[in-house]
């Protein structure tokens, strides 16, 4: 499984590129949606995990970028949001997002999410 982990924080998307890796789960980090889009218009990905939050922009408008491009248009999407409102989950599934995560979370449950989209197909 190939993954496209897009965050602004360094470290955090550091660690959990180092979760995925420990799994045999191939990461490509971004940090931040103009670096995301570019990586995604030329390499094929299995699953793309998203920040909610970022500097250069907001999760929600990537993920719509993302299901615009020929290769992201099935691609099953993690968004991770420090929101956990019923409207936040609600607009993240319109934006296109197959699965939520709420911040923080466990090592396992975000390791485990993530090996679950690799059922999820669009």
């Amino acid at each position: 499984m190939r993954v496209l982990l897009v965050d602004d924080n360094e470290e955090l998307r550091q660690f959990l590129a180092l979760c995925l890796s420990e799994v045999a789960i191939e990461v490509v980090e971004a940090s931040g949606v103009a670096g995301a889009l570019k990586r995604a218009e030329t390499e094929k990905f299995d699953a793309f995990i998203i920040d909610s939050v970022m500097a250069d922009g907001d999760g929600l408008s990537l993920v719509g970028a993302l299901r615009g491009l020929k290769n992201g248009r099935s691609v099953p999407v993690l968004l991770m949001s420090s929101i956990s409102t019923s409207l936040a989950r609600r607009m993240a599934q319109s934006a296109g997002c197959d699965e939520f995560l709420v911040k923080p979370f466990g090592q396992m449950q975000f390791v485990e999410q993530v090996k679950a989209l690799e059922k999820v197909r669009r």
